[in-house]
């Protein structure tokens, strides 16, 4: 399972995973910030039914989206090492709401980092030119150099350069990865897309695991790891 890209529903390939065998968690899930408003969200969205389905695009509820998470973060606290950390992409619209549900896992909230893309969004007023990454800790957290720091400038990808909608830049994920992973350790992104973060994790000589359930981007994150 080491240095592999799954396809699958993260929460079933995850009860799959050794006990505290892994390093550090860096995700990006689905932000479900598609809709302004709950009933815009449901109105084109795969409902959650029971513990085994959930949702397919990135404009589920909000409920939907916190349900989700803490189950997944319930299995990253068993996986985790004793000195582990996760690192989850958010918005500032979701961040409210998915930093208590991580917490409930019994994960703990450590920081919050800034990912800035030196480039303005769309939109009007204040316009949008940054992420947010929650660090969660499971014990006594462990960094690996004191370079890190709680904002970090890195141009996001070209549209031309995408391979998918939220792709995030290799330099990014990199960075992230180095200060919470001891070298040669282990990176889990169970919503690895088209594997920026195993990419990332490859290029600077740590092992990963990546799970994606579709099919599409699971072939486009193999194919990435192929040429490293």
């Amino acid at each position: 399972m080491i240095n592999s890209v799954i396809q699958g529903d993260c929460l079933e390939v995850m009860k799959t995973i050794e006990t505290e065998s892994i390093d550090s968690v860096i995700t990006d899930p689905p932000y479900c910030s598609g809709g302004f408003t709950e009933a815009q969200k449901k109105a084109s969205t795969q409902m959650i039914r029971s513990a085994s389905t959930w949702f397919v695009n990135d404009n589920m509820t909000t409920l939907g989206l916190i349900w989700l998470i803490r189950n997944v973060a319930i299995e990253c606290n068993r996986l985790l090492k004793p000195s582990g950390s996760m690192l989850i992409f958010c918005d500032w619209r979701m961040y409210p709401h998915l930093a208590p549900a991580l917490e409930s896992s019994g994960l703990q909230l450590r920081n919050l980092i800034v990912w800035d893309k030196g480039v303005m969004g769309l939109g009007f007023g204040f316009r949008p030119q940054h992420e947010l990454v929650m660090e969660f800790v499971k014990g006594k957290a462990k960094y690996e150099t004191k370079k890190g720091r709680n904002v970090i400038q890195a141009k996001r990808v070209t549209p031309k350069g995408k391979q998918h909608p939220t792709e995030k830049p290799v330099e990014l994920m990199a960075e992230l990865i180095k200060v919470v992973t001891p070298f040669g350790g282990t990176v889990l992104d169970p919503f690895c897309g088209s594997g920026t973060t195993l990419v990332a994790a490859k290029e600077n000589g740590y092992s990963y695991i990546g799970i994606e359930k579709d099919e599409g981007y699971v072939q486009v994150a193999r194919k990435r790891l192929g040429k490293i």
